[in-house]
């Protein structure tokens, strides 16, 4: 089997045919490596048969046979031969070219003899020798002592020449170009057969063709070579030599040219070098006129370096351009490397195949795909055809390899196939959609379209084009339906009966587009023929409902076009009446109007639509002249009215109605039109004379507010606010001239009102102690005084007051937030002294316990009860000497609680009172009790320092019950009670523990 040097040490993958499979694995038994060759087609009775014939010349120069058996992968026959390194000769050939014609023969000689031992090999077996039956290129392996004979899967014992069958039907032969042509008859295999193929192979060797007529150039041996190769390749058999004697004969020849120093001169002509002198040149004309050739028409056959293409039919057209430049320079090294890259390449692009066609099949380019495959199967051929074929890729599966290794041609067929059934599967479904769109089910197309979109994996360019299309052809029908209305009042003023196509169409489209029907602007008449002239263009297949429709609206467009030309026509002979009748003119007017919001008109025969149009508005202007000459005084006085001379106006208008009340034939829309308007111009009179008397009204009373020294800010706002919008109501309704004054009045309440603002956000942040909420109330009034600042008119000079008034809130602003971040800070400082103070506390009270322990086991010489009565005797002088500063404190807190207001000096004193008389826990917990409520409703006029002032005393009080022996415990409880009602309820008032028993005892 063939193998090379790389595969010695891994799995790959060396041959792959539909009925064969060749790979290199490492034997499990004994570790070494084999060659692996799979029978996929036939059974095991074949890979025995020639596990058995190759057995048989196991001593001659074949690789070597291991056995034949199941695979247990798959379970199909398996022949195993040992691994033999070197190289075929088809890839030698594929590496390097045609070889020289020594190399060549000393190549063969020793397959010439060892296919000669073959013929001659007399066993039970074959009595009359064994024939190969398949020589050629890949079944020789090159290696160290000799080449090979691989493969003898085509072998056959020869047989007597009087038991020779006749012949049959069929290909007998092992591979068609190097096998001869009897085989093509049906002649069973014999010695001819080998040595037809050796003589294929050489000739292969030597000029990349199994059958030349001659060699392109010659030397003093090839006249012998060229002789050996006729007899070789004779047509008839029993005119071909032996074995054995094409075997003597290539080793004379390998002797010969290898001492025919006109080889080295045609090896460099071969590889492109230039002779160094004429007579070289002169030794090889035909070859040098060749290569000459085919240098002038390609100058740059042998200098190409461009990249590597990578659509197949580049590739094939590379590959054939290889193919010519090796006809002249069969052994150019560059040539040959670019050859082997294109194969690759070739391989690549077939291993990649499956990839492109789906892709293909998904952008719905099918024309591109098939073009795709089809110059893929011609590079595939072209490729296959070169010396060493497509290579097998390094990462293939030895064991299961792709389908586009396996058989190249049934897998691009299998793609093409793929590609005309996703086609035709594409092209029923837009058939269908095709059909909804003719009967105008819509929903019906569109759900065609989402099946296809699905079906092609949402990606379909068809159902992306076909649903551009649905929505065009959604865009007519909404068209079409729109102008339903407008057909059926053409109906109106026509034959329905011939325009029944069109309202059965118009119908039909509004069936689908409801929607169409409910808030859209309707769709005119000329605009709907335009709209079904698109339509029949743009979906041939709607063209059967629509063209009956468009025919009957185009006969109706010319009868009502022709109609308005009659009805001008009538217009210019009333109009030389007198005096001209405008009524009548009018309503021809309104007719005419009529058809042309229904844009019934069309150009007609040296009769254009623009100059029906054009004197449609002549019609309209003289039926306003005549109008205007009737209704003078009634138009002066609109004039007057919208300039806003009211009594002018008001005169004036009177007097239009009295003349048009009196005239002969009046107009009832147009006196009634003029009542109303008389109407209300007086109103609107009365109600400027109101609002111009309210503003001065409200001047004076703001005037009045601000002398008043009870008056409040509300009041004054709400002054500023009426009298704002009874400006904003003159600015609107009087001349310009007062507008403008009134305008500069705005402005100055519009800035009065920005101070007012001001000036009560300043007294509301008088009040407000939160830091957080002054904050949001300087920001919200700087907001509004640079807001007055900002409406000014451009060029105008701002106001000195409010200028100071938002310099004084962005220092306010400032100073908020500077309070407020004191305040956190304030806060976090506490909060730090707070915990601090705690583990102090906690660590302080388990000393005293330990200490307290300690001495009550300790038996002292000076412990007891005299001991502890002094102690208790000195506690008690202290106490009181502490209680002395206490009490005297909840005096002074007394005589300041009856100095609160009201409702704090209640509170306090009650408190106080409690503090004062509390002689036991019992009572200085009804203490703490009542300053958990009094906090619990605490108000603003609660001041802080007075709530501080109350929990001194709370504290002042547990101090002076703390001393009494009878009470500690139950005291100091309530005492702590008390104080964690202090912290709970947030009353220190920004003083720290230590700082309320500093002014409870006035110590430092």
């Amino acid at each position: 089997m063939p193998a090379s040097a790389d595969t010695a040490d891994a799995d790959r993958l060396l041959a792959c045919t539909p009925g064969r499979l060749v790979y290199s694995s490492r034997d499990p038994a004994s570790g070494a490596v084999v060659v692996c060759k799979r029978f996929e087609q036939g059974g095991l009775a074949d890979a025995e048969r020639e596990f058995d014939l190759a057995r048989l010349v196991a001593d001659l120069d074949v690789v070597e046979h291991l056995r034949a058996e199941e695979d247990p992968a798959t379970g199909r026959p398996l022949l195993v031969t040992a691994y033999a390194e070197g190289e075929s000769l088809e890839q030698m050939a594929a590496r390097r070219g045609t070889l020289p014609a020594a190399e060549a023969c000393a190549l063969l000689a020793p397959v010439a003899r060892t296919l000669a031992a073959m013929h001659d090999r007399r066993v039970s077996q074959a009595p009359f020798g064994l024939c190969h039956g398949d020589v050629k290129p890949s079944n020789l392996l090159a290696t160290e002592r000799g080449t090979l004979l691989l493969d003898f899967e085509h072998a056959r014992p020869l047989t007597a020449p009087s038991e020779r069958a006749a012949p049959h039907a069929g290909f007998t032969g092992g591979t068609r170009g190097f096998s001869p042509p009897e085989a093509d008859l049906g002649e069973p295999p014999d010695a001819a057969f080998d040595v037809f193929g050796l003589g294929a192979t050489l000739s292969w060797l030597l000029t990349a063709r199994a059958r030349p007529r001659q060699l392109p150039y010659g030397t003093e041996n090839t006249p012998r070579l060229l002789q050996l190769l006729d007899e070789c390749l004779a047509t008839d058999p029993r005119q071909r030599p032996a074995a054995a004697a094409v075997a003597d004969r290539l080793a004379q020849l390998a002797e010969a040219f290898a001492n025919d120093p006109a080889e080295q001169h045609l090896d460099a002509r071969l590889r492109g070098a230039t002779p160094g002198d004429t007579a070289t040149r002169d030794d090889f004309p035909g070859l040098t006129a060749r290569q000459e050739r085919l240098l002038r028409r390609f100058p740059d056959l042998l200098l190409d370096s461009r990249k590597l293409p990578t659509d197949p039919a580049a590739l094939c057209l590379e590959l054939r351009r290889c193919e010519v430049a090796l006809t002249g320079f069969s052994r150019h090294e560059e040539t040959m490397l670019r050859r082997a890259q294109l194969r690759a390449a070739v391989g690549e692009q077939l291993r990649a195949a499956a990839t492109v066609v789906a892709d293909a099949a998904r952008d719905e380019d099918f024309d591109a795909g098939t073009r795709w495959l089809q110059a893929m199967t011609q590079a595939w051929l072209t490729a296959a055809r070169q010396p060493g074929g497509i290579p097998m890729p390094a990462g293939a599966d030895p064991r299961h390899p792709d389908p586009a290794l396996r058989d190249p041609r049934a897998f691009l067929r299998a793609l093409e196939h793929r590609l005309q059934i996703a086609q035709e599967e594409l092209q029923t479904a837009e058939q269908e959609i095709i059909q909804a769109e003719r009967e105008l089910d819509l929903p019906a197309a569109e759900r065609a379209i989402g099946r296809l979109a699905a079906d092609r994996g949402g990606a379909s360019p068809t159902a992306t084009r076909r649903r551009d299309q649905l929505h065009r052809l959604g865009f007519y029908v909404d068209r079409v339906a729109r102008a339903d209305a407008n057909v059926e009042r053409l109906a109106q003023l026509w034959d329905g009966a011939a325009l029944r196509p069109l309202l059965d169409f118009t119908e039909r489209c509004a069936l689908v587009d409801d929607a169409a029907l409910t808030g859209a602007n309707p769709v005119g008449l000329r605009s709907l023929l335009v709209t079904l002239t698109n339509l029949i263009e743009e979906f041939e297949h709607v063209a059967e409902l629509a063209v009956p429709a468009r025919e009957a609206l185009d006969s109706a467009l010319l009868h009502t076009t022709d109609q308005a030309w009659d009805l001008l026509a009538d217009a210019k002979h009333k109009l030389e009446a007198v005096p001209v009748p405008v009524r009548p003119l009018q309503m021809i007017l309104g007719r005419l109007d009529m058809l042309r919001i229904l844009e019934a008109f069309v150009d007609r025969p040296e009769r254009p639509r623009s100059e029906l149009l054009d004197q449609i508005e002549r019609l309209r202007l003289t039926c306003e002249e005549a109008r205007s000459t009737r209704d003078r005084l009634a138009n002066s006085a609109e004039r007057a009215l919208a300039r806003g001379h009211w009594t002018t106006g008001l005169f004036d208008m009177e007097r239009a109605v009295a003349s048009v009340a009196a005239s002969g034939d009046p107009d009832p829309t147009e006196v009634s039109r003029l009542e109303e308007r008389l109407a209300e111009a007086r109103r609107r009179k009365l109600e400027i004379e109101s609002a111009v008397r309210r503003n001065v009204e409200l001047a004076g009373r703001y005037a009045t507010l601000q002398d008043a020294a009870g008056g409040d800010f509300q009041s004054r706002l709400a002054t500023l606010a009426e009298r704002r919008d009874g400006l904003q109501f003159l600015i609107m309704h009087v001349p310009a001239e007062r507008a403008a004054l009134y305008t500069r009045d705005l402005r100055d309440v519009e800035i009065q009102i920005a101070l007012e603002r001001a000036a009560l956000a300043e007294s509301q942040l008088d009040r407000t102690i939160d830091p957080t909420a002054r904050l949001t109330l300087a920001h919200r009034t700087l907001e509004q005084l640079t807001a007055a600042l900002q409406d000014l008119a451009p060029g105008q000079e701002p106001p000195g007051r409010v200028v100071r008034q938002r310099e004084h809130w962005r220092s306010l602003v400032s100073q908020c937030e500077q309070a407020l971040t004191a305040a956190e800070q304030l806060a976090r400082r506490q909060q730090r002294r707070r915990r601090r103070n705690l583990w102090l506390a906690l660590g302080a009270a388990v000393t005293m316990l330990g200490a307290s322990f300690a001495l009550r086991l300790l038996p002292l010489p000076w412990s007891g009860e005299p001991v502890r009565a002094a102690a208790r005797d000195d506690r008690e002088v202290t106490y009181a000497t502490i209680a002395m500063a206490p009490a005297e404190r909840l005096g002074q807190l007394l005589t300041r609680a009856e100095q609160l207001p009201p409702p704090a000096q209640t509170d306090r004193l009650q408190l106080l009172r409690t503090l004062a008389g509390a002689h036991d826990a019992a009572a200085l917990r009804e203490a703490a009790a009542q300053l958990r409520e009094d906090a619990a409703r605490a108000t603003p006029d609660l001041a802080a320092p007075d709530l501080a002032e109350t929990v001194t005393a709370a504290i002042t009080a547990a101090v002076c019950l703390a001393g009494r022996d009878d009470a500690v415990p139950d005291t100091r409880s309530a005492a702590a009670e008390l104080v964690g009602v202090a912290v709970a309820r947030k009353l220190w008032a920004g003083l720290e523990p230590d700082e309320l028993l500093r002014r409870c005892f006035d110590a430092p």
